[in-house]
C-alpha cells in the first residue's frame, strides 16, 4: 500500500480546509461559497472549519508520499453518520476509487465503535464518476429512493389558484414533529402487494425496470421496502430543524405534509401525500396555491418528493403549471451500521 489512512492532524486539518475551499470538495459550489469573499474565507479557514472538522465532526485524511491525496468528514445527525464533504485528489482507475473505499470504511469503522448511530450513509452528486456507486454496492450501500428527482420553474407559476375543496394547510412546530414525521414518509411509497412485488419494489427504488439496474437492489441485500422507508425517515429527520412544516388536512383527516425551504431566491417544498392524491387536480391546486400561502411571489420554486414513484405519477399535472422534470443534484446511499 502507497498511502495511510489515519484521523486528520492538526496539520492535515489546514491542507483539508484549503482543498475544500479550492472546490477539492464533493460539493464545491457549496464549499466554495463559504469563502467567497476573504471576510468569509478567513474566519472559515482558521477558526470555524477547524472547530468544524475535529469537536462536531470527525475528519480521516489519506496521505500519499507525504501529501494529503484525499479525506473524508464524518458528521452526526441524530441516528445517522455520513458524509459532510469528501474529495480524492488521486485518479480512479489509479489508487483513487482504492483510497476512498478505506476513507469510507476508517469511517464506518468509527461510526460503529461509537455504537449511537445505527445508520449510515454517503452523499454524491449524480454525475459522479458511475465506478463509485459500484464501490458503494460492493461495500453493502444501497442506493435510496429519496428526493432522487426535482421539478423547478421560476415564480410567478403559469396558473394559480386557490386552495382545493375541502383541504387545509396547518403551520406545525418542526422540532416538535419528529414522532409523527415517519407516518407522513410512509406515505410517500406506495408499498406493492400484487404478485409482481419484488420487481415493483426494484422500479420503485430506482425509476428503472429491474432488467436495466446496474447494481444490485436493496431487497437484493435484504431489506424489504419497509426497511427502507423506515431508514430514510431517520435519515430525513435531522432537516427539520432547518425547515418550516406544514400538516395537509382533507376534510379534517391528515392526508400529507410539506416541508418548506428557503435557499437565496428559491422556494423549496418536499411534498409526501396519501398516494390517492398522487397525480390529483387536488395536488395540483395545492402546490399552485403554496407560494401564495408562504408569501414567495418572486424567485424559483422547486418541488420534490420522497419517492420518485409519486413525482413521476405527479410530473404531467406539475408541467401544466409550468415546473420542468431534472434529475436532483444528489445521490444519498445508505448502509445498517
Amino acid at each position: 500500500m502507497t498511502y495511510t489512512i489515519s484521523k486528520a492532524n492538526k496539520q492535515q486539518i489546514g491542507i483539508i480546509l484549503d482543498l475544500m475551499l479550492d472546490g477539492v470538495s464533493s460539493d464545491p459550489t457549496s464549499v466554495a461559497a463559504l469563502g467567497k469573499k476573504w471576510w468569509q474565507r478567513l474566519p472559515f479557514r482558521y477558526i470555524l472549519g477547524p472547530r468544524m472538522l475535529t469537536s462536531q465532526m470527525t475528519t480521516f485524511a489519506a496521505e500519499k508520499e507525504g501529501r494529503v491525496v484525499g479525506y473524508l468528514v464524518l458528521q452526526y445527525e441524530g441516528d445517522t453518520a455520513g458524509t459532510f464533504d469528501w474529495a480524492v485528489t488521486e485518479p480512479a482507475d489509479e489508487d483513487g476509487l482504492d483510497i476512498l473505499g478505506d476513507l469510507i470504511e476508517a469511517a464506518l469503522d468509527h461510526a460503529e465503535e461509537r455504537g449511537d448511530t445505527p445508520l449510515g450513509y454517503f452523499g454524491m452528486q449524480h454525475d459522479s464518476d458511475p465506478r463509485i456507486g459500484t464501490l458503494l454496492t460492493e461495500m453493502g450501500f444501497w442506493l435510496s429512493d429519496y428526493q432522487a428527482a426535482q421539478m423547478r420553474t421560476t415564480l410567478p407559476l403559469a396558473e394559480s389558484s386557490p386552495l382545493p375543496a375541502g383541504i387545509t394547510i396547518k403551520p406545525q412546530i418542526s422540532l416538535r414533529f419528529g414522532d409523527r414525521l415517519a407516518e407522513f414518509v410512509r406515505m410517500d411509497y406506495d408499498l406493492p402487494d400484487e404478485e409482481d412485488e419484488d420487481q415493483k419494489e426494484e422500479e420503485a427504488e430506482t425509476g428503472l425496470p429491474a432488467t436495466e439496474q446496474a447494481s444490485p437492489s436493496p431487497e437484493a441485500l435484504g431489506l424489504s421496502l419497509a426497511d427502507q422507508v423506515e431508514a430514510i425517515a431517520n435519515l430525513h429527520a435531522s432537516t427539520l430543524r432547518a425547515s418550516k412544516l406544514y400538516l395537509i388536512e382533507e376534510d379534517g383527516e391528515p392526508v400529507g405534509i410539506i416541508q418548506q425551504f428557503n435557499w437565496r431566491d428559491e422556494l423549496r417544498l418536499l411534498i409526501a401525500l396519501e398516494p390517492f392524491l398522487w397525480g390529483t387536480e387536488a395536488e395540483q391546486q395545492l402546490v399552485a396555491a403554496m407560494p401564495e400561502f408562504v408569501g414567495k411571489r418572486t424567485g424559483y420554486l422547486r418541488v420534490r418528493t420522497f419517492s420518485r414513484e409519486h413525482l413521476t405519477a405527479s410530473r404531467e399535472r406539475f408541467e401544466d403549471l409550468g415546473l420542468r422534470w431534472e434529475e436532483a443534484p444528489w445521490q444519498r446511499w445508505v448502509v445498517g451500521l
